[in-house]
């Protein structure tokens, strides 16, 4: 698919959070793949807005970062079901900490490679009253 094609993608599967360029972020294209913003801070490999692969995007924003001896990666997950993208990237939740409002952090670690990741609340949406997620891993 053409970028054009991913974005439309991207923003009929969220229509209150649609595709708009984050400044200081790079974009990352592959036809067959998909699209992922990356931004490397002083300390972390950040990746925005993604469409497509997931795990292929988080795979390159790690390589990238561990030449710059990076070692934590973040991202917003503004989908629904935290728990199937947990399971989705290879984590199993250790354990949770209730928060603000009754919400969950969730601990969690890598099932192969024992690695750390955590899922906490981010932000409501006002339509639909659903939470994102600030993801933070250990790459």
């Amino acid at each position: 698919m053409t970028l054009a094609e991913w974005i439309e993608k991207y923003n009929k599967k969220n229509p209150e959070d649609k595709y708009d360029p984050n400044p200081g972020y790079q974009l990352l294209f592959r036809e067959d793949k998909g699209f992922c913003e990356v931004r490397i801070e002083e300390n972390m490999s950040l990746l925005g807005q993604l469409a497509g692969d997931g795990r292929f995007f988080k795979e390159r924003a790690e390589e990238a970062a561990r030449k710059l001896g990076l070692k934590e990666g973040g991202t917003y997950c503004i989908r629904k079901e935290i728990m199937a993208y947990i399971r989705l990237f290879g984590y199993r939740v250790e354990h949770t900490e209730e928060v603000a409002g009754g919400l969950k952090r969730y601990f969690c670690k890598h099932k192969s490679t024992g690695k750390w990741g955590i899922a906490s609340p981010a932000f409501r949406y006002d339509r639909t009253g659903e939470y994102a997620y600030f993801i933070t891993w250990e790459i």
